[in-house]
């Protein structure tokens, strides 16, 4: 008898007799250990199983189970030893395939809970990853494309049941077919008390028996009533059978879930894909190059093995009627909504990748050289322009980008589309996960979940919006008004005239291809925080978030008609077109703003967004009149003519709220604000600049846009001369009939006389407070203030001074003790001081105030009421502007003089009524508390008994402030284990790990950018740079490149460390892969300001000082010594000739004297007759290479790649003779 023959007596026996599963494994386990037959044994039991439709069989099923796992039960977490493996049981499943999921649901509803139980317990995925990437294959692979592929069949037979329903014969395969017969079925030879039971039922029929035909007739009524009980039966188990079904989909679909984001399927598959083009192209660089179509062709082959296009098929089908008809309560099931969305998003990024594959080896066919599209060096810029503020100037982005593309050799189309796909991806990035209107909680969590998006999400959402909408296209146009200065007239009208698509057009039309992408970049407004964080709510937005759709829908004449007779500037036909564009697709919004720039032409742009070009050719004046983008541009027209001549806080902020949610109209707005800052500052207009001040100060994102589209000085420039020179005088008998900028914050302080001057200036003096501390402008003041001798630049070059210790003044020590006496009481009125003391002076004196009143009490010359009452004063609305340097002395004093008096001045400043002013920082006062805490409970145990009390007050003291702060203010306390304050904006980099950090995110970034050797795209970015994983997905800032990193690495590293650590990535891409993303990004990082500073050692001059003359000699003296290869050296000549390329200054010629220096000293050939170069301002010189370099291997290399850049020789034309 042959052993499967075995298997199957043993397993009928068994089952017949009601032997458990371990008494049914003694004899299975006999033979299995005379012959290999698991898969046998598998497909029997499983053909066993399925051959009950209707019901399951546990007795049947504990077998399975104890074969699979070892125990008896499904409850127990622990698999034990099997004698039938994991892979062996999937590879035996997939057999029976679609024809059983909905034949036999209750059986599958036992086997997928045994599959959650097996994969639980499954192979590593490092281990599966370790193996492919040896080059090994790995069986679990194809197993998991086949199991991803029946689990979503299973979920589609809940979705679409009426598309699944089973065959009249079941369609099993020969050998399911003859198993299940054999097991139901007697066979000679063998006890079966059913086959003896059939037998006598048989033989007890009376063959010869007369049949009575009219007896076995039926009535018509019998038929009726028979015919409707059988219905109502079929019914019932047909509705059983959909709710089986649907269970069934849901518990699929979190097993594919589990697979996805637990088991890292993705992951393995991209691994999978990436060794086989890997061998494909090494076999493919042995063909000729006319056969670059056949390897494209292969390419999309590897790609198409993954599982993800076959089960969005299957889960979302192309037939509209059957989505239609889908099964609500499966479709609502969140593990099933999380499935389809986690498939679309795999669809599209497959999508991405093949088109990105075909990209990439177009470019390999023009210019012989594969890149990855970003580049490295193009992703880095952009990434700057929004991550490191202020953004840089125009025309300095203008010349690098013009440099990019000669350096890359790109085509005007070509290098376009890496522009909108680098913004496009950077907002992909800040909008995944970043919904306040997250999944479903449970009720006992949804007192905790945030309402509202976070401040810190919703402003980076707001400014990658901007930098695809308004900055990039400002960008593209000057940098094709730059072309056309080199380009004919004849040339420029020929293709104006022409019916050809300009390089902008043809780019757009090819980002069209990317629609996951762009799909990612449209998501929906969820709150008001969406479109102005942070700011004070208006009337217009808060139409346009909760307006509601219950609005009476006017058409297009009605519309019309309501802009033209209306005088209400918030009409719902106004807030009807802001709503509709600020829905529209991001890629609609970018063709309207290329066209509003004029360099996409209409009849392209109707193409490109499909159009009705007909229509607008019928009735195109009604159509312009019509348009949401014309009647907004219409309502803004008003509004701008208002405020010119009426100049009001809530216009001017329903203005700016326009430009946040309308990104068409931003630039548009922004430029007004600007020119009318600076219009009323010529006209010294105090109140109308105050009141611009005040505005922007509420609304704290506008500013962050403002200074992303112009320079500091642009904004700071026009507040100088206030901040500088304004008295009280000057305004005293000017008039403001806004009164809607006073007391909006909580306070019922009527301000009027010197007071509303003082607050006036104080709205003035804040922004400029807000913008240096946010900006980092005190780092290079000279770039911002034109008076270096002005008060605005002295203040913030020296920080707040305490007069009689740190500076002599007699004229402020007569000023400072005029103030003590009169806020002790013993002086003249308040008001008249103020009247007869300059604001200016007033900032001055405050910190040293504050430090003598402190001083006063502790050697008890007045009480703690008046001391209460001295410090009091500072908190009044129309000196808040004086806070910020008052807690900054505080805080000096909590911590080096006397702790106990300035920790009830800070406990009166931040739990009074009063609220503190806008731009207080509690970090600073939280940090200070914590380390006084930390001291005091240090020097506890040094401590005599007398002063035990006193210091345990004063820590408990401490300790409910702090509590307070983190309580009221809502700011988050890191966790015990990691007591340092965040970086950067990338998550969980501490300054114990910044460097180590700062170094992997440029390897990632070189080896493939968001790929095989990051954390998953669609899943949680922040787990690469977490050491564990986060509690929640929402409400997080989190980039694959974070140039805040790199910066703050720099600035805390050293400009030394910083380009050692670059050459050293630069010279193991040139071992490992990734060379041209290597030597692109490292030429990014040195050419492109890191730091708002002109502090010499951290900038770009200086850092290529240090690659020249230090970091690059001993490098290639190392590498000479540790025979490197050739091609090491080349990518360190192209990084270098980049860096060289990209630093060179039309306006300034530092860098083309250093790199003429640098090539003075250089080895051509072998030939040594070169001068010895020494710098003249510091005294430094260019290192002698030995010959042990210059006959190296590294060195050709490098030299080979200094002469492989094509403007090396047009800037140094005398470089390599």
């Amino acid at each position: 008898m042959s052993s499967t023959k075995q298997l199957e007596v043993v397993l009928r026996y068994a089952y017949l007799h009601g032997f458990s599963c371990e008494q049914w494994s003694i004899p299975t386990k006999e033979c299995l250990n005379d012959t290999n037959t698991e898969n046998e044994l598998c497909e029997l039991l499983l053909s066993s199983i399925f051959s009950l439709t209707k019901v399951s069989d546990p007795l049947l099923e504990s077998y399975l189970t104890f074969a699979t796992t070892g125990n008896n039960t499904l409850d127990s977490n622990n698999v034990k030893t099997s004698f039938i493996s994991l892979e062996t049981f999937i590879s035996q499943l997939v057999q029976f395939g679609p024809s059983t999921v909905s034949k036999s649901p209750t059986q599958w509803s036992y086997i997928l809970k045994l599959l959650l139980v097996l994969l639980s317990t499954a192979i590593d995925t490092d281990t599966v990853v370790s193996s492919l990437q040896q080059g090994k294959h790995h069986p679990w692979v194809d197993l998991l494309n086949d199991l991803l592929d029946l689990l979503s069949c299973v979920v589609a037979v809940g979705l679409y049941p009426d598309q699944y329903c089973p065959s009249a014969s079941p369609a099993h395969s020969p050998i399911t077919l003859t198993s299940a017969i054999s097991f139901h079925n007697t066979q000679n030879g063998f006890d079966s008390q059913v086959s003896l039971q059939s037998q006598r039922s048989v033989s007890g029929y009376d063959f010869d028996a007369t049949l009575d035909l009219d007896n076995t007739q039926r009535m018509d009524e019998d038929v009726k009533e028979v015919k409707s009980v059988a219905e109502s039966v079929i019914e019932e188990r047909k509705k059983g059978k959909r709710l089986v079904e649907a269970d069934n989909a849901a518990l699929a679909a979190q097993i594919m879930i589990y697979l996805v984001e637990k088991k890292g399927a993705k992951r393995i598959f991209e691994v999978r894909n990436n060794q086989r083009r890997q061998h494909e192209l090494d076999h493919g660089n042995k063909t000729s190059a006319y056969d670059i179509q056949g390897l494209i062709k292969k390419l999309a082959f590897f790609l198409l093995v993954e599982p993800w296009l076959s089960c969005q098929n299957r889960l979302i089908p192309s037939d509209q009627f059957i989505r239609n008809n889908a099964v609500a309560t499966v479709m609502q099931n969140v593990h099933v909504q999380k499935l389809l969305a986690l498939v679309q998003r795999l669809t599209d990024s497959e999508s991405e990748r093949r088109m990105a594959v075909h990209m990439k080896y177009h470019e390999l066919e023009d210019e012989g050289t594969a890149r990855a599209m970003p580049s490295a060096g193009i992703m880095g810029f952009l990434y700057h322009m929004v991550q490191i503020r202020p953004s840089l100037e125009n025309d300095f982005v203008v010349d690098q980008l013009l440099k990019l593309q000669t350096v890359k050799g790109s085509f005007d189309e070509s290098f376009y589309l890496e522009l909108w796909f680098t913004a496009l991806t950077g907002l992909r990035e800040a909008m995944l996960n970043t919904s306040c209107q997250g999944p479903p909680v449970e009720e006992k969590n949804k007192e905790d979940v945030e309402k509202g998006c976070n401040i810190v999400v919703a402003t980076n959402r707001l400014l990658w919006k901007s930098l695809v909408l308004v900055k990039l296209p400002a960008i593209i146009s000057k940098l094709q008004e730059r072309k056309k200065l080199s380009s004919s007239r004849g040339i420029r009208k020929s293709l104006k005239e022409s019916n050809k698509m300009n390089p902008i057009e043809s780019s757009l039309r090819e980002l069209k291809a990317f629609t996951g992408l762009l799909n990612a970049c449209s998501q929906p407004a969820c709150c008001f925080e969406y479109y102005a964080p942070d700011s004070m709510s208006s009337t217009l937005v808060d139409k346009i978030t909760f307006g509601g759709e219950d609005e009476e829908e006017d058409d297009i004449m009605k519309m019309i008609n309501d802009m033209s007779y209306s005088t209400d500037l918030n009409s719902s036909a106004v807030v009807k077109a802001i709503r509709t564009l600020s829905n529209q697709d991001v890629y609609t919004n970018i063709v309207h703003v290329c066209k509003r720039l004029g360099f996409v032409r209409p009849k392209v742009a109707a193409e490109l967004l499909k159009s009705n070009e007909d229509m607008m050719e019928i009735d195109e004046s009604i159509e312009a009149k019509a348009s949401p983008s014309a009647i907004v541009d219409q309502n803004i027209d008003q509004r701008m003519e208002i405020l010119r001549t009426n100049l009001t806080f809530v216009e001017l902020t329903e203005l700016l709220h326009i430009g946040l949610v309308s990104p068409l109209h931003l630039q548009r707005i922004i430029d007004f604000i600007i020119q009318l800052l600076q219009e009323k500052t010529i006209e010294d207009d105090f109140y109308s600049v105050s009141k611009i001040c005040d505005t922007l100060i509420e609304s704290p994102c506008s500013v962050d846009l403002i200074l992303q589209l112009y320079t500091p000085s642009d904004l700071l420039g026009p507040l100088e001369r206030f901040c500088n020179h304004w008295t009280s005088d000057q305004s005293i008998n000017d008039i403001d009939m806004d009164e809607q900028t006073s007391n909006r914050r909580g306070s019922k302080e009527e301000l009027e006389g010197i007071r509303l001057l003082y607050n006036k200036f104080g709205k003035i003096w804040n922004l400029v407070v807000s913008v240096v501390k946010r900006f980092k402008v005190h780092r290079d003041l000279n770039k911002v203030f034109k008076e270096s001798d002005g008060f605005a630049y002295q203040f913030f070059s020296r920080g707040p001074l305490i007069y009689g210790q740190d500076i002599q003044d007699d004229r402020i020590e007569r000023l400072i003790n005029n103030w003590l006496s009169t806020l002790a009481g013993r002086g003249d009125d308040l008001d008249n001081l103020l009247q007869t003391t300059k604001p200016q002076d007033l900032l001055l004196m405050a910190p040293t105030i504050i430090h003598r009143c402190i001083l006063l009490y502790a050697q008890g010359q007045i009480q703690n009421d008046t001391l209460m009452g001295m410090v009091s004063y500072f908190q009044k609305s129309f000196l808040d502007f004086t806070q910020m340097s008052i807690l900054t002395t505080l805080c000096d004093e909590l911590l080096n003089g006397e702790s106990k008096i300035a920790l009830a001045c800070l406990r009166l400043f931040i739990t009074s009524s009063i609220p503190l002013s806008r731009q207080t920082n509690l970090h600073p006062i939280l940090g200070s508390l914590e380390s006084l805490l930390e001291y005091k409970r240090q020097e506890t145990p040094f401590l005599r008994k007398e002063q035990l009390e006193e210091n345990e007050i004063l820590i408990k003291e401490v300790s409910e402030l702090v509590n307070y702060i983190l309580k009221n203010f809502k700011i988050e306390k890191p966790a015990a284990e990691d007591q340092f304050h965040t970086e950067t904006v990338t998550t969980a980099v501490t300054p114990d790990m910044l460097f180590e950090k700062a170094q992997m995110m440029f390897r990632y970034i070189v080896k493939s950018g968001r790929s095989m050797f990051m954390s998953d795209v669609d899943a949680n970015t922040n787990s690469l740079w977490d050491n564990k994983p986060t509690t929640a997905d929402q409400h997080v800032v989190s980039h694959y490149l974070d140039m805040v990193l790199f910066e703050t690495a720099l600035e805390i590293g050293g400009s030394h460390w910083f380009v050692t650590m670059i050459v050293s990535e630069v010279l193991e891409a040139g071992k490992s892969g990734g060379a041209v993303r290597a030597a692109e990004l490292g030429s990014c990082l040195l050419s492109t300001p890191l730091m708002y500073s002109t502090n010499k050692h951290n900038s770009s001059i200086h850092l290529l000082r240090c690659l020249l003359q230090d970091v690059l000699p001993a490098s290639l003296e190392n590498c000479a010594q540790q025979n490197m290869s050739f091609f090491q050296g080349q990518t360190l000549g192209v990084f270098t000739s980049d860096c060289l390329v990209l630093m060179q200054d039309k306006n300034s010629d530092v860098a083309t004297k250093l790199g003429q220096s640098f090539f003075e000293t250089l080895v051509i050939d072998g030939h040594h007759s070169r001068k010895r170069s020494q710098q003249e301002q510091d005294g430094s010189r260019f290192a002698d290479w030995t010959q042990t370099v210059t006959q190296s291997a590294v060195w050709r290399g490098f030299i080979k790649g200094l002469m492989s850049n094509p403007m090396i020789e047009e800037i140094w034309p005398d470089a390599f003779i």
